[in-house]
């Protein structure tokens, strides 16, 4: 997935680029191979004895899918996306892996495509929810894949990672703070593109309202301190790179400037030089069950 989600078009007609996922598709695997300890250990913990189907949705390069899949023998798991190259991702990972991984082509605003999948014990959607037209009705989407007692299961919300000091002694203070704020922004204009309008409560209460219960929720603290070396550095370069190029229309031309003066290797101010990084960030899961 995109950093925390599917990202598409910006919705204010000034910057009318798509999102190509087939040129993102390295960036996708690259994030998913590192993740795989955390998503083996999310579907150990979400899934139950009772679990013999699962649908991963919005799937990406399908962290979840091969997760369930390549630690819980018997259970038969389906990826699902609405981009045909996340597709072509999976399916290259599932040969490169040797695991068979099932791909379906379907939104989460189209409860037909959706419809096709059921039922199932446990679904999952990682950050993707909150991309909806509607996020309630996609939630209304998901509920009805699943078999009476089965869970649903969203990572939304927590808290955007962070990985610099407050001041970097070059640029305003605060830099990393506005780049966050600029994602929220993009959101905010690619759901006034489609029609969509963010959620007005928390995802618990959407959850409720979908019929389901039992709602639960799971906050998945990382916290490495600095300074950062090796992998934790790489990912920090390429999270704040990729962030950056993605958001770059909703930042000023002043920071702009200094981001590309930190994220230049050749230049005298590239963070990787830096033993000051750090990863700070609150990964937040929601389950909810169908009532039996």
């Amino acid at each position: 997935m995109a950093p925390h989600g599917h990202h598409h078009g910006h919705g204010d007609g000034s910057d009318d680029a798509v999102f190509d996922f087939a040129e993102a598709a390295p960036r996708f695997r690259a994030r998913a191979d590192a993740e795989t300890p955390r998503y083996r250990r999310l579907a150990a913990a979400l899934t139950g004895p009772g679990t013999h189907t699962a649908a991963d949705i919005g799937c990406g390069a399908a962290s979840m899918a091969f997760a369930i899949a390549e630690t819980l023998p018997g259970v038969s798991v389906t990826a699902v996306d609405a981009e045909p190259a996340m597709l072509d991702l999976v399916r290259e990972r599932a040969a490169e892996r040797g695991t068979p991984m099932p791909t379906a082509l379907a939104s989460i605003d189209d409860p037909d495509a959706l419809a096709a999948l059921a039922p199932v014990d446990f679904a999952w959607a990682g950050h993707v929810v909150h991309h909806a037209a509607d996020p309630q009705a996609a939630l209304g989407n998901l509920a009805a894949l699943l078999n009476p007692g089965g869970r649903l299961a969203i990572g939304e919300g927590g808290t955007a990672p962070q990985f610099l000091p407050a001041n970097l002694g070059t640029g305003r203070p605060g830099l990393e703070l506005r780049l966050i704020e600029a994602g929220a922004r993009r959101l905010a204009d690619e759901l006034a593109a489609h029609g969509g309008t963010p959620l007005p409560y928390g995802w618990n209460l959407a959850l409720e309202h979908t019929g389901l219960i039992n709602v639960h929720t799971e906050n998945d603290l990382v916290a490495k301190p600095a300074p950062l070396t090796g992998t934790d550095l790489d990912h920090a370069l390429d999270s704040l790179t990729t962030r950056v190029d993605w958001f770059a229309h909703y930042l000023d031309d002043a920071d702009r400037d200094t981001w590309a003066r930190l994220l230049d290797p050749g230049g005298p101010d590239w963070l990787g030089h830096r033993r000051d990084l750090h990863h700070l960030a609150i990964d937040t899961v929601y389950t909810a069950v169908k009532p039996a």
